[in-house]
């Protein structure tokens, strides 16, 4: 859960930066999205489970591990994006 929380709090200091890029604002709010997405997933297979309702709880369980591709994907095309974006400044 830290993880989450400390890629959030560096997740909201690069989205308050005035002087993103337009496809880096829209990386930035796709991973915010796919997070809080990802957490709110946890949730609705818990809640199915107590409900009996266990093919839906199995369900959500697998889409959470599609979404952790996505967001793992979103991470490396920030990075790749950040990366660029810091050596463009070096020259």
């Amino acid at each position: 859960m830290s993880v989450s929380r400390s890629t959030s709090h560096s997740l909201r200091e690069l989205r308050d930066d005035g002087g993103l890029d337009q496809t880096l604002q829209n990386l930035l709010r796709a991973l915010t999205l796919n997070l809080e997405l990802r957490s709110r997933y946890r949730v609705f297979e818990f809640e199915a489970t107590q409900d009996g309702h266990d093919d839906t709880a199995r369900m959500f369980r697998d889409v959470r591990a599609v979404q952790d591709e996505q967001i793992d994907r979103l991470r490396a095309a920030l990075q790749l994006h950040l990366g660029a974006a810091g050596e463009s400044h070096a020259l």
